[in-house]
C-alpha cells in the first residue's frame, strides 16, 4: 500500500477512536465506563505511537515509540480488568489501595521497558531491517505477555457470561461487540507468536479503530451503557429495603445504599468483603440461610438510633449452573408490628366489651323474656287494654332479645379462635325446641308450625349453632307469613349429609331479591306481614355459621307463593 494512503487511513482510524472516546465519555458516571475510557485512551496512544514509529527513521526514535506502545498495552490490562469487574457488579470489593497496587505492577513493568537498553529484560535484540524495527523478546517478556493474555482471556470469559445472562434484546448485539473487540487482541497474540509479521500487523492493529466505530454504533443503538448499569443502579438504590448479596464463600460482594446506611447505623462502616460469619453473628438464623444458600425467612431485632427495630429478612439463593451465593432482602416491619400489636390489644378490649355486653345486657333481657312469657300465659285474666300492652311488650322484648343474640353470635363467628363443638344430636328434638320457643309468636298470627323431621334423624353439629340457625329461619318464616298460614321444618338425607329445610306459604320473593339475600356482608330486611321490623343480621349470622360448619345455605322462592330455605349439616342416621 502507498505509504501516504496508509498514513491517512491510520490517522483516520485514530480520529475514529477519538470520536468513540467522545461519545463514551458522556457515560463516564455509569458503572465501569471510567475504566473503559482509560482503555480507549491507552488504545489511542498505542495507535498514535505506531504511526509515529512508521514515520521515523532512526533506531533510537523507533525504540522510543515502541516503548510507548508497550506502556500503552501494559496499562490496557488493568483498565480491562477493572472494567470487567465493575460491569459484572462487583466493584465494591476493589478498594482504592488494591487499584493502586494493580496499576503499580504494570507501571513498574513499563519502566523496565524504558530502561531496557541497560537492563535487557524486555528485548534480547532490537535492530532496523529494511526500515522496520525488528525485536526479539526475552523469556521474561514472553512470560509477562502470556500472563497478560491469560488475564484478558479470563476477562472475556466473564464478559461472555455476563452478556449471556442479560436481557434477550441486548444479548445478540452484545455478543457482536464482544466479537469485534477481539480483533486487536488476536493481532497482539499473532505478533507474540510470529514476531517477523510485526511490520504489517502493526498497521492492521491501528485499523481496529474502524471496528471500534462499528462497536460504538451497536452500543449507542441499544443504549447499552445507559440502560443496563443505570437500570441496575436505579433499581437497587431506589429501593427502601436493604439488599445484601453474598457469594458462595460467604463474603459480601455487593449491597445497595440503604444496606450500607443500615449497617453503618449499627457501627459497621464498611461491609464489602466482610464474612457473614462475623457480620451476621448477632442473627444466627440469617447467617445460617446465607451460609447454606437456602431460601427462607428470618425475623431479627436490633436497636437503631435508640429505638427497637424489627426486620423481616428474606433470603434467596442465586443459581446458574450451581448455587453461587444468596441475596438478602431486609424489610423494616417495626411499624407494621406496632400496628398489629395495637390491633391485637383492640381485639382484646373488644372481646372484653362483648363479654360484658353478653352478661350485663343479654341476661336481663332473658329474664324479662321469661317474665313476659309468664304474663302472656295468664293474659286471659287481664283486661283487654292490658292484654294489648302485654302483647306489644312481649313482641318488643322478643325482637330485642333476638337481635341481641344474633349480634353476639355474629361477633363470635368473626373471631379467628372461635371453636365449634360438634356432637351427635337428635335433629327432631332440636327442631321441636326451636318451634316451642316461637310458639307464642306463631300463635299470635294463627300460623301452624309443623315439625316434619322423622324421629331418629341424627346430625353432627354444634347444638348452639344449629339451634340459632333454625330459630332465625323459623322466625323469618313466621315474620313473612300472613295470618292463617303455615310453616314447616323438614329434613332430607343424602349419604353423609342432611339437608334441612324451612318452608312457608307466605309472601315469597322475586329472584333478584333472593340473590341479594346471600351477597357477602349483605344486610337486607323488609317489614313482616304484621309490620314486624328486623335488621337482616339473623340470616347473615346463620349463613356464616353454616359455612363455618362445612355446609352451605340457599333459598328458593316465588313472589306470592312462599319461600323455602335450605342448609346442610353433616350426619344423616335414622333410628
Amino acid at each position: 500500500m502507498n505509504p501516504t494512503i496508509e498514513l491517512i487511513l491510520m490517522s483516520a482510524s485514530v480520529v475514529m477512536s477519538g470520536i468513540i472516546l467522545f461519545f463514551v465519555y458522556g457515560y463516564r458516571k455509569e458503572r465501569g465506563v471510567s475504566y473503559l475510557i482509560g482503555l480507549i485512551v491507552c488504545r489511542m496512544i498505542y495507535s498514535a505511537s505506531i504511526i509515529m514509529e512508521k514515520s521515523s527513521y532512526l533506531l533510537t526514535d523507533k525504540l522510543i515509540f515502541r516503548h510507548l506502545q508497550s506502556t500503552a498495552l501494559n496499562f490496557i490490562v488493568p483498565c480491562f480488568i477493572l472494567f470487567v469487574y465493575q460491569l459484572v457488579g462487583r466493584e465494591k470489593l476493589v478498594k482504592p489501595i488494591w487499584r493502586v497496587a494493580l496499576f503499580s505492577v504494570f507501571a513498574l513493568w513499563s519502566l523496565l521497558s524504558w530502561f531496557d537498553s541497560e537492563l535487557h529484560v524486555i528485548y534480547r535484540l532490537a535492530e532496523l531491517e529494511n526500515g522496520h524495527l525488528v525485536t526479539s523478546r526475552t523469556v521474561y517478556s514472553i512470560a509477562f505477555g502470556l500472563l497478560c493474555f491469560s488475564i484478558i482471556v479470563g476477562g472475556v470469559f466473564f464478559l461472555f457470561q455476563y452478556i449471556r445472562n442479560i436481557r434477550s434484546d441486548f444479548r445478540k448485539p452484545g455478543m457482536w461487540v464482544l466479537f469485534l473487540s477481539m480483533f486487536p487482541f488476536a493481532l497482539e497474540v499473532a505478533r507474540l507468536i510470529q514476531p517477523e509479521w510485526s511490520p504489517w500487523l502493526l498497521s492492521l492493529s491501528v485499523y481496529c479503530g474502524f471496528t471500534g466505530m462499528l462497536m460504538l454504533v451497536i452500543m449507542l443503538r441499544i443504549k447499552f451503557f445507559a440502560v443496563v448499569p443505570f437500570a441496575r443502579t436505579i433499581v437497587l438504590d431506589t429501593l427502601q429495603e436493604s439488599i445484601v448479596i453474598t457469594n458462595a464463600s460467604g463474603k459480601i460482594i455487593d449491597s445497595n445504599k440503604q444496606a450500607s446506611r443500615w449497617f453503618a447505623g449499627m457501627g459497621h462502616t464498611e461491609i464489602s468483603g466482610r464474612d457473614v460469619k462475623e457480620l451476621l453473628e448477632p442473627w444466627p438464623e440469617w447467617r445460617r440461610l446465607c451460609e447454606s444458600m437456602q431460601e427462607g425467612r428470618a425475623t431479627i431485632e436490633d436497636w437503631l438510633d435508640g429505638e427497637r427495630k424489627i426486620y423481616n429478612v428474606n433470603v434467596y439463593p442465586v443459581h446458574r449452573l450451581r448455587k453461587q451465593g444468596s441475596v438478602s432482602l431486609v424489610v423494616d416491619v417495626t411499624e407494621k408490628e406496632k400496628h398489629l400489636e395495637q390491633i391485637a390489644q383492640l381485639n382484646r378490649m373488644k372481646d372484653q366489651l362483648f363479654t360484658i355486653v353478653s352478661h350485663d345486657i343479654r341476661s336481663p333481657l332473658a329474664s324479662q323474656y321469661q317474665l313476659i312469657a309468664m304474663l302472656e300465659e295468664d293474659k286471659g285474666r287481664f283486661e283487654e287494654e292490658h292484654r294489648d300492652i302485654v302483647g306489644m311488650l312481649g313482641d318488643q322484648i322478643r325482637q330485642t332479645l333476638g337481635m341481641t343474640n344474633n349480634l353476639l353470635e355474629w361477633f363470635r363467628s368473626q373471631r379467628e379462635d372461635m371453636a365449634l363443638r360438634p356432637q351427635w344430636l337428635e335433629l327432631s328434638e332440636v327442631a321441636e325446641d326451636c318451634c316451642h320457643m316461637l310458639r307464642t309468636q306463631s300463635e299470635a298470627k294463627q300460623i301452624e308450625m309443623k315439625n316434619a323431621i322423622p324421629a331418629g334423624t341424627r346430625v353432627y353439629a354444634d347444638r348452639e349453632v344449629l339451634g340459632l340457625v333454625l330459630r332465625n329461619l323459623l322466625s323469618n318464616a313466621v315474620k313473612f307469613t300472613g295470618a292463617g298460614g303455615s310453616v314447616r321444618v323438614g329434613a332430607r338425607i343424602s349419604d353423609d349429609l342432611t339437608t334441612i329445610s324451612v318452608s312457608d306459604n307466605g309472601v315469597g320473593m322475586d329472584e333478584k331479591h333472593v340473590l341479594r339475600l346471600f351477597e357477602e356482608k349483605a344486610l337486607n330486611s323488609l317489614p313482616g306481614t304484621a309490620g314486624e321490623r328486623g335488621t337482616g343480621l339473623g340470616l347473615l349470622v346463620s349463613r356464616q355459621f353454616v359455612e363455618r360448619s362445612g355446609g352451605k345455605m340457599w333459598a328458593e322462592s316465588r313472589a306470592g307463593q312462599g319461600s323455602v330455605f335450605y342448609f346442610t349439616v353433616r350426619g344423616g342416621k335414622e333410628g
